[in-house]
């Protein structure tokens, strides 16, 4: 349909550009997408930040960060590179390939220039710290994010709850619990699977079960996996 509409002599804009790559990334056709880029240059057609953010993200999750971060660097002193949303996706695809040491100075750069970490931003960075086991700067950040007028959301609460479960930090684990409770925040599916894990191997005390029980989500209480854990 692209090609044809050439054919028809209708021009893509940039929108229709962004879309294709967009596609093009998602099935892992970066090469494609690179070459749909050029193309798009070639017609005249200058990029926006829409544009730009699909790239980076694009190559990001193809496990393309080194590019993603030399397509940043060309970016200069842009408004592109006083970006919060260009930045988590690079701090994200940094932590996730492993390039954690990345992902903190990413994060560092940002704060120096003045710019306001979003709350996926803050949840970006303590998935990070948790999934190396650095759970106190986890902490440290989860209580930055209030101080800077950007609360926890539920997600935040899961993340920080998984990384203390899997590190064994059960103070920390019940403390959050407590957190979600007064806060009205539920589990997620995925931090509901985990804590069920350590509830069948005996890890959890009882005060925990019982707080476990009041943040099980409605739409899993029919479950038969889930019996009254008390």
């Amino acid at each position: 349909m692209f090609r044809e509409m050439s054919g028809k002599g209708l021009k893509p804009d940039v929108v229709t550009y962004s879309t294709m790559m967009q596609g093009l990334f998602q099935v892992g056709r970066c090469v494609d997408a690179h070459k749909l880029f050029s193309e798009m240059h070639a017609q005249g057609l200058i990029p926006d930040q829409c544009t730009y953010r699909i790239i980076l993200d694009g190559l990001c999750n193809n496990h393309l960060v080194e590019d993603a971060l030399s397509l940043f660097q060309l970016m200069g002193d842009s408004k592109l590179n006083s970006d919060i949303v260009v930045y988590t996706i690079l701090i994200d695809g940094a932590g996730k390939c492993g390039k954690f040491h990345i992902a903190r100075n990413l994060f560092h750069e940002l704060i120096d220039k003045g710019l306001q970490p979003d709350v996926r931003t803050y949840n970006v960075m303590i998935g990070g710290f948790c999934r190396k086991g650095l759970l106190g700067e986890a902490r440290l950040l989860f209580l930055k994010m209030e101080e800077s007028g950007c609360p926890p959301n539920n997600v935040s609460y899961c993340i920080f709850l998984q990384g203390c479960l899997k590190n064994r930090h059960y103070d920390d684990v019940e403390m959050l619990l407590r957190e979600m409770d007064c806060r009205g925040y539920s589990l997620d599916a995925s931090t509901l699977s985990l804590f069920i894990d350590h509830i069948a191997a005996s890890l959890l005390d009882k005060s925990m079960l019982k707080l476990f029980n009041k943040l099980v989500p409605k739409e899993f209480l029919d479950d038969p996996s889930l019996c009254d854990w008390e």
